[in-house]
This record gives structure tokens, C-alpha cells and sequence, in this order.
């Protein structure tokens, strides 16, 4: 006779994820749809749509799911991958984004790395849109790893910085300083210009290319800050 505890357990361990999946996802779509929302610079996103199929789109780790939400929000049409660690916590993450019709790859730097990076490569190749987070999962915060520069370099896909920020928000005390949403804010997406890695000449230096994405990474999300408190802004030239 089956124990009626171990038997309840297995059904609790299978449903409950599914339900915190979904209810995850509703409040993410409750949160969006009450947002005043500014788009910056879809311009530059829509030449690049007109030019190729696709593009990578790199967004810090701390503004993961509102970022996703939106670009499924203005790109509703478009087939999507993106890459979720092997971890447990990765479960229940990859469990939420499929709610919002991505194709996802299992793996990370220390896990599955390789193979990761070879599927993502060959779903882009493919005509997929690619959303990735250079900087995750495990940090450093506003670091770009080499694994987005080896991406666009044999996928040939440019990469488009994208950041956002919100009125309304809280801010976990985490390694990433997870921005949450609240719901009826004043949201604004900012797109940077497409970065072309596949355009440079001679042996690439993963570093340097590291460095200058995480620039216009950061310029993007200076944007997106500002316009959001709706402050003048003043960048270098």
C-alpha cells in the first residue's frame, strides 16, 4: 500500500510549480497592461527587422521580466529563445517565460555551457529573436560576460541593447537589485543602436567587445532612468 503522505507530496511537488507559474504570469500581465508606457528608439529596432530577420537583445539581469513582457508586448508576432539556467531555481523560472511563448535552452557558464551556446546559435541562425542577460545569472551586476559576445559573433545577429525603468517600483535588497514593478506606474523602454561585432576586422577580443556592449548597455538604461523621472539628460559626446 502507497503512503497517502509520499503520494500527496509528489502531487504537491508537481502542481504547485505549475500554479505559481501561472500566477506569476498573471500578475506580470496585470502589472504591464496598468503601465504608462514610452518606447525610445523602436526606430532603430524596426531598420534592423527590415535589413535581417532578427537580432540579440541584451537587458540587464535586474529588469528580466518586465523587459520580456514588453518585448512580447510590442513584438507579439515573433518567435523568440532564450536561455535559462540548469539550476532548480531556473526550473520555476523557464516554467513562468514559456507562459510568454519563448523557445527556451537549458545551461549556463557552469553548467551546459557549450552545448547552451551552440543550440541558442543555431535557433537564431534559424530566424529567432534572441533575449539574454549578460550579466546573469549569477553576476557580477552590470558585467557583461563573454558568452553574449561569442553569441553574436558566430550567430552574425547584432546585438540591440534594451533597458527600462519605472515610477513605481521596489528594489530587492539581491545581488542584481531586482527591480519590481508595481502596477499603474509610468514605464519607459529604451532601445540602444544595433552593436555589429561580426563587422570587426582581424581576431576578436572578447574583452574589449565586452566592454564596449556594456557601455551602450549602460547608456540605454541611463536613458530609460532619466526619462522615466523625467529629468534633463546630458550625455557626452
Amino acid at each position: 500500500m502507497k503512503d497517502r503522505g509520499t503520494s500527496e507530496s509528489k502531487v504537491k511537488d508537481k502542481i504547485l510549480p505549475d500554479i505559481l507559474s501561472y500566477t506569476a504570469w498573471a500578475l506580470i500581465k496585470f502589472i504591464g497592461v496598468t503601465q504608462r508606457m514610452r518606447v525610445i528608439n523602436l526606430k532603430a529596432v524596426e531598420k534592423v527587422f527590415q535589413e535581417r530577420e532578427n537580432a540579440i537583445f541584451a537587458f540587464w539581469h535586474n529588469r528580466f521580466v518586465m523587459t520580456s513582457y514588453f518585448y512580447r508586448a510590442l513584438f507579439g508576432w515573433k518567435d523568440i529563445v532564450t536561455l535559462v539556467s540548469s539550476s532548480s531555481d531556473g526550473d520555476y523560472l523557464a516554467r513562468g517565460l514559456k507562459l510568454f511563448r519563448p523557445f527556451v535552452v537549458r545551461g549556463s557558464s557552469s553548467q551546459g555551457g557549450t552545448q547552451a551556446l551552440k543550440n541558442l546559435v543555431r535557433e537564431i541562425k534559424q530566424g529567432k529573436d534572441c533575449i539574454i542577460t549578460p550579466d546573469g545569472p549569477r553576476g557580477p551586476r552590470y558585467e557583461v560576460q563573454g558568452g553574449v559576445i561569442t553569441l553574436a559573433l558566430l550567430s552574425k545577429a547584432p546585438i540591440i541593447p534594451v533597458s527600462y525603468d519605472s515610477s513605481r517600483k521596489l528594489i530587492l535588497k539581491n545581488w542584481d537589485r531586482t527591480i519590481v514593478t508595481l502596477p499603474f506606474g509610468r514605464s519607459v523602454l529604451a532601445f540602444g543602436d544595433p552593436i555589429y561585432l561580426n563587422r570587426e576586422r582581424g581576431k576578436p577580443d572578447i574583452d574589449q567587445l565586452g566592454l564596449l556592449v556594456r557601455e551602450k548597455m549602460m547608456k540605454v538604461t541611463e536613458i530609460a532612468e532619466h526619462e522615466c523621472q523625467r529629468k534633463p539628460l546630458k550625455i557626452k559626446q
